[in-house]
C-alpha cells in the first residue's frame, strides 16, 4: 500500500472513531455483538457465530441470575463443555451469550463432506458441538474452556459410536446409532451435537478460580510435572466433575457465591 493510500486510510479511521464518540457508540467494548470464530474440541467444527458480552457489571450480575435460573431448571442433567476462541480478555468475559447463525457453513464440510449429510439427515439447523468431558486445563487446543448452557427449544443428538463426526470417513454407517436427548455421563468425551438458537458460556477458569469461593479454587491446581506452569493442564478434572456434576450444582453457585462476589465488586468499584 502506497503512502497516499495509507494516509487516506488513517484519515478514514480517525473520522470513523470521531463519529463513533459523538454518537456514543463503543464498538470495541464487550457490550457489542462480535462475530467470532468458535471451536469445540472437535477437529473440524470451527465456524462463525454472533457473541455478546454483558454491557457492564450490572448487566453481568443480571445475566448471571438468568443463567442461574436456567441451570436450576435443568436440574440433574450432566454439564456440557465447549472450547471457544477470541472472547475479549476482560472481566465481562465470564458469561457470554452466543447466537449460532442458521445454516452457516462450518469448516468440517470442506474436510469431510459426509459430515454435512449426517447433519441434514438428523434435521439439524444450527449445529453446535460440545462434550461432557472437560479439558484438563482452563485453555485447550481450540480455545478457552467453558461450560455450555443451551436455551430455548433445543435438541441434542449423540452417538456412543462417534467421538468426532469430522474424523469419520464412513459416517453414513453410524446414522442408526444416533439418539436424541441428553446422554448420560458415561458418554464421556464423545461429541454432543446441540441444535439451538442461543446458548450461554461460563468461563471455567473464572468460575472456579475467582467467583465460586475458596473451596472451588482448589480445583485450579497447578501441574508442576513439566517443570513450569501451563493453563493447558491446570485443572483437577476429577474434583471439577465431582463438585459440579450437574447444572443444578452450577446454578446454586451462580446464584449465591458468584452473585455475592460480583455485587461486592460492583459496590467496591462502582465506576469500573
Amino acid at each position: 500500500m502506497g503512502k497516499p493510500h495509507r494516509k487516506l486510510l488513517r484519515s478514514f479511521v480517525k473520522s470513523a472513531l470521531t463519529v463513533s464518540r459523538l454518537f456514543g457508540a463503543e464498538p470495541l467494548r464487550g457490550c457489542c455483538t462480535r462475530r467470532l470464530g468458535i471451536s469445540t474440541h472437535m477437529r473440524y467444527s470451527q465456524f462463525r457465530e454472533d457473541m455478546k458480552n454483558p454491557n457492564d457489571m450490572e448487566h453481568m450480575i443480571n445475566r448471571v441470575g438468568v443463567v442461574a435460573n436456567i441451570c436450576d431448571q435443568m436440574g440433574n442433567k450432566p454439564i456440557m463443555y465447549r472450547q471457544v476462541k477470541d472472547i475479549p480478555n476482560n472481566m465481562l468475559r465470564f458469561v457470554v451469550k452466543v447466537t449460532p447463525q442458521e445454516n452457516r457453513v462450518y469448516n468440517g464440510n470442506e474436510k469431510n463432506p459426509a459430515q454435512e449429510g449426517v447433519i441434514k439427515a438428523l434435521g439439524i439447523s444450527n449445529p453446535v458441538w460440545a462434550t461432557l468431558e472437560p479439558h484438563a486445563g482452563t485453555r485447550a487446543p481450540f480455545g478457552v474452556n467453558h461450560m455450555m448452557i443451551p436455551v430455548g427449544d433445543y435438541k441434542i443428538h449423540h452417538s456412543s459410536e462417534v467421538q468426532d463426526l469430522g474424523r469419520k470417513d464412513d459416517v453414513e454407517k453410524f446414522m442408526d446409532t444416533y439418539k436424541t436427548g441428553w446422554p448420560d455421563p458415561s458418554h464421556g468425551d464423545n461429541e454432543v451435537i446441540v441444535d439451538c438458537v442461543n446458548y450461554y458460556l461460563i468461563n471455567v477458569g473464572d468460575f472456579v478460580g475467582k467467583y465460586a469461593g475458596k473451596k472451588a479454587k482448589a480445583i485450579l491446581a497447578r501441574n508442576q510435572s513439566r517443570g513450569y506452569y501451563s493453563d493447558w493442564d491446570n485443572l483437577n478434572k476429577e474434583m471439577l466433575k465431582a463438585k459440579f456434576s450437574t447444572y443444578k450444582d452450577v446454578g446454586w453457585y451462580l446464584a449465591n457465591p458468584v452473585t455475592n462476589y460480583l455485587k461486592w465488586w460492583a459496590s467496591k468499584f462502582p465506576r469500573a
